[in-house]
């Protein structure tokens, strides 16, 4: 059988992805000669749509060949690197080498800061030369020219890159408009809808992608130019939401904030020219949905303060969580509104958002204090949530005696002996044992 013939193969920047604010491939074919000794190569990619000035290096040092990203832009630790090199044969990509960072990766670092300016990949000539990898579908290493490098970045971690605010603030309103979605999440109880792109989601979510590709009474499809009116009763009645259940910190109140503001609009079907599917929303707050599409597609999320962290008062200059929200929402009007990292969590945990759910604990982690965590300790989400609950038990230990003197503390443990919180004895019992243990 006769070997495929070669396609052109220029060093060139073959293609990139970019999902969210955190999510970013770049894949380059390259043609070298890693044998050589003297060798040297840049390749500038400039379409690369991230900020820097981004380019692929290869160098030969002694029996090491380094494979250099080059950006010059800021880059944190918390960013998550992947470099794979494959050599290309008959239009077929056979791996080389991967390496990999986690959590704390080993690019080289910039000499002042934590701001790393490339990230570089060491391959050893032994391995180019083993046998099991030279004689792999006939690759000799010192005739072959024809490589590929894949490089992926995740710039997941505690808080969003400023890449994602840049993203945000470039298309703050898409999840308002209707075109070109093909998906209407309505809100009937406000009266409002958010729209988004079927494909879009199902590739955010493996929740909507069930829920899309399937014949859930969550999901209808609505026919192009068909009349408006106020109570669909052939719509879909089945809840996407996170949870019925009217939970502390919700979104609420950031909903009455928005429409005083913003009053909700709806798109009559007569004027959409194209059918889409409807999904309807009656618990989650229409702000917790916005913010959280616009992070599905940028990354960037701002979140409101606990009310826990705040002093209980509506006394002249007393900041409370409403005013730190028309704070923020006068910085940037066109952006999303801040969100209760609670409802985001949960809506996250139902739309199997793993990297959203990280998000919100860190920021619950950010927020609690000795006066703040015992409010937290008994609360709905706290109560339903085991991971939540896990940050504010873990906090509580760590901060025993600062905590135990609080003020809030005796407020809140007077309130279990009252046996007025409802599953507060398997968090009491949960926190008991973990003190024994640190104790022990």
């Amino acid at each position: 059988m006769a070997e495929p013939a070669e396609v052109d193969f220029a060093p060139r920047l073959v293609k990139q992805t970019v999902e969210g604010a955190f999510h970013h491939t770049i894949t380059c074919d390259l043609e070298l000669n890693l044998m050589d000794p003297d060798l040297d190569e840049r390749f500038d990619l400039d379409d690369v749509p991230l900020a820097g000035d981004w380019a692929l290096e290869v160098e030969r040092r002694d029996n090491l060949i380094c494979l250099r990203a080059v950006h010059g832009s800021r880059w944190g630790a918390r960013v998550h690197t992947n470099v794979k090199l494959y050599y290309t044969a008959g239009g077929q990509h056979t791996l080389l080498k991967e390496s990999r960072w986690h959590l704390m990766p080993r690019p080289d670092r910039a000499e002042a800061g934590r701001v790393f300016v490339n990230f570089v990949s060491k391959i050893p000539l032994d391995l180019l030369m083993s046998s099991g990898t030279a004689n792999a579908h006939g690759y000799d290493p010192n005739t072959h020219r024809n490589y590929r490098c894949v490089i992926y970045f995740d710039a997941r971690g505690g808080r969003p890159l400023p890449e994602a605010q840049t993203l945000i603030q470039r298309l703050p309103a898409v999840e308002l408009s209707p075109a070109p979605a093909n998906v209407r999440i309505f809100f009937p109880t406000c009266e409002a809808e958010l729209w988004a792109d079927s494909g879009f989601l199902n590739r955010s979510s493996p929740y909507f992608k069930t829920l899309l590709s399937s014949d859930f009474a969550e999901a209808v499809t609505m026919p192009s130019k068909r009349p408006r009116t106020r109570d669909d009763s052939t719509a879909a009645t089945t809840l996407v939401d996170a949870d019925a259940k009217d939970f502390d910190d919700s979104d609420n109140e950031t909903d009455k904030l928005y429409f005083e503001k913003h009053p909700a609009l709806q798109h009559k079907r007569d004027e959409l020219q194209h059918p889409f599917k409807e999904i309807k929303i009656t618990a989650t707050a229409f702000t917790t949905y916005r913010a959280v599409l616009a992070f599905l597609r940028t990354g960037f999320i701002a979140f409101a303060p606990l009310s826990s962290t705040l002093p209980e008062s509506d006394a002249p200059g007393i900041s409370t969580r409403r005013t730190r929200i028309e704070d923020a929402v006068s910085a940037n009007p066109s952006l999303p509104y801040p969100v209760s990292p609670k409802s985001t969590y949960r809506l996250a945990h139902l739309l199997e958002l793993k990297e959203l759910q990280q998000l919100s604990l860190a920021n619950l982690s950010e927020q609690l204090t000795p006066d703040s965590a015992p409010k937290e300790l008994f609360s709905d989400t706290t109560v339903c949530y085991d991971a939540w609950r896990n940050v504010i038990l873990d906090y509580i230990v760590k901060n025993c005696d600062a905590v135990t003197k609080s003020a809030a503390w005796t407020e809140a443990t007077s309130r279990v002996e009252r046996d007025e919180v409802p599953g507060a004895a398997p968090i009491m019992l949960d926190l008991f044992k973990r003190k024994v243990i640190k104790t022990a």
